[in-house]
């Protein structure tokens, strides 16, 4: 019986080191991957269908990002950036850090998504994100965007 105990160890410590062998792979470009983006820009295309009028033109853009496997922790801020926007649609160049993946807290388990958020009294009345405002229309899409270096849609709405 000892005999068979330690042939059984013997085959599973095998079988759990030929899977621990360290494969010679190209690491994926996948949309969670920020290692392969480097101080590049982010393209947002702000868009909607309301008819918008701007009186101050001072646009705060965030961008977030958060470990997929922990969706009740916070979000973590990764950079941000204000823009003079004048119409819409819109296209800024948000300045991505090199190290973006890095700066998430807690780190991240299970792949990462990335959103924005913005910061913007375009009605000029002195608070923003209030009715009356250009705001992200959640309603049509959730402001998920990718780190890649293609044009990404975000869809606006006027608060009411």
């Amino acid at each position: 019986m000892k005999n068979h105990l330690l042939l059984f160890m013997a085959a599973g410590t095998l079988a759990l080191s030929s899977c621990n062998k360290p494969e010679k792979k190209e690491p994926a470009a996948t949309s969670e991957s920020t290692e392969n983006v480097k101080s590049e820009n982010l393209k947002i295309e702000f868009t909607g269908t309301d008819k918008f009028t701007i009186k101050n033109s001072k646009l705060k853009v965030s961008l977030y990002g958060i470990s997929e496997g922990l969706q009740d922790a916070p979000a973590t801020l990764i950079t941000e950036s204000e823009f003079e926007v004048k119409t819409i649609p819109y296209t800024i160049e948000l300045p991505i850090p090199e190290n973006a993946e890095s700066k998430i807290n807690p780190k991240p388990t299970n792949g990462v998504k990335y959103y924005i958020a913005t910061e913007w009294d375009s009605d000029g009345n002195g608070k923003a994100n209030e009715k009356g405002d250009i705001f992200i229309d959640h309603d049509k899409a959730f402001p998920n965007v990718k780190l890649n270096s293609e044009t990404q849609k975000i869809y606006v709405k006027v608060l009411k």
